[in-house]
C-alpha cells in the first residue's frame, strides 16, 4: 500500500516543482548568456544595466525556487492532513505510518532534487562564464586541457584523497539534511495544528523552536569535539577534521529526523483534530 501512496503522491505534486526548476534553469542560461554578449563595453548604460538585472534575476530565482517549493509542500501537507481534505485523507485504508511515510519520502526526495537543481543551475551559470572568458592555449580544446590537468600527480596526493573523503562526508550530510529538514517542516505543522485557534502561528513558532533546539544540540556535540582536536592534533589540512565533523552532524540530523517522525506519527494517530 505504501507503494501506491507514493505513486499517487508523486503524480499529484511533480508539476509545480518541475515548473519552478525549469524557470530556474532558464534564468541560469539567460544570466550566463550575458557574458557572451558585447554589452559590457557598450557606451549606452542601458545594456550593461540589463545584464546586471539578468544576473540579479538568477540570484532571486535561486531563493524564490527554494522557498517556493518548500512553501508549496508545507501548504499541501497542511491542507491534506488538517483541513477539510484531511477528512478524506485520514479515512483511507492505510496506517498513519504509511500515510506519513509516503508524504515524508516524497517531500525529502523533492528537497534533494531542488538542492541538486540549484547546484546544477549554478554549474551551468559558471560553465557559461568559463566558456566566455577562458580559452586554453596551444590549440588545445577546453576538454583536452581539462583531461591534461586531471592527469597529474597532484590528484593522487594525500591531500586530494583527504579532499575526496571530505566530499563524501559533505554528500552524506547533504542527504541527512534533506531528511531532517523535511521532518522539521512536517513536525512543525503537525505540532502547530494542536494550537486550535492559531494553527499557522503555532506551526511557525514550532518551526523556529525546533530549529533552535537542533542548533543547541549540534553546538553541544560539535564544540567539544572541535576544541579537543584543535588542542591535541597538528592539522596540516582541515579536510579530515571537517569530514568527521560533517559525519557527526549528519548522524545528529538523522537521529533528530527519526525522532520528529515518530513524534509526528503519534500526534496524527492520537491527537489529530481537523478544522
Amino acid at each position: 500500500m505504501l507503494g501506491k501512496l507514493l505513486k499517487h503522491e508523486w503524480k499529484a505534486v511533480w508539476k509545480i516543482p518541475v515548473l519552478l526548476i525549469g524557470i530556474l534553469m532558464a534564468a541560469a542560461v539567460m544570466a550566463g548568456m550575458t557574458f557572451h554578449l558585447p554589452i559590457w563595453d557598450s557606451e549606452w548604460v542601458g545594456l550593461p544595466l540589463s545584464g546586471v538585472m539578468l544576473l540579479l534575476t538568477f540570484y532571486v530565482a535561486i531563493i524564490a525556487v527554494s522557498l517556493g517549493i518548500t512553501i508549496y509542500f508545507a501548504v499541501r501537507y497542511y491542507k491534506n492532513m488538517f483541513t477539510d481534505e484531511g477528512y478524506l485523507t485520514n479515512t483511507l485504508p492505510v496506517t498513519s505510518h504509511q500515510l506519513l511515510l509516503s508524504k515524508a519520502i516524497t517531500m525529502a526526495a523533492w528537497n534533494l532534487i531542488t538542492a541538486l537543481a540549484i547546484g546544477a543551475s549554478i554549474a551551468v551559470f559558471v560553465g557559461m562564464i568559463v566558456l566566455a572568458f577562458i580559452e586554453p592555449g596551444d590549440g588545445r580544446t577546453i576538454a583536452e586541457a581539462f583531461v591534461e590537468a586531471m592527469d597529474t600527480e597532484f590528484w593522487d596526493s594525500p591531500y586530494m584523497q583527504e579532499f575526496g573523503s571530505f566530499c563524501v562526508s559533505m554528500a552524506v550530510m547533504f542527504l541527512a539534511n534533506a531528511i531532517s529538514g523535511t521532518m522539521v517542516m512536517i513536525a512543525s505543522i503537525t505540532i502547530g495544528q494542536m494550537v486550535r485557534r492559531h494553527r499557522i502561528l503555532g506551526a511557525i513558532g514550532a518551526y523556529f523552536g525546533i530549529n533552535t533546539i537542533i542548533q543547541i544540540i549540534s553546538t553541544v556535540i560539535i564544540f567539544p569535539f572541535m576544541i579537543y582536536n584543535f588542542d591535541n592534533a597538528r592539522i596540516e589540512t582541515p579536510f579530515p577534521l571537517m569530514s568527521v565533523m560533517y559525519l557527526i552532524m549528519a548522524a545528529v540530523s538523522v537521529i533528530i529526523g527519526v525522532g520528529l517522525y515518530f513524534l509526528s506519527e503519534y500526534l496524527i494517530r492520537r491527537q489529530l483534530e481537523l478544522e
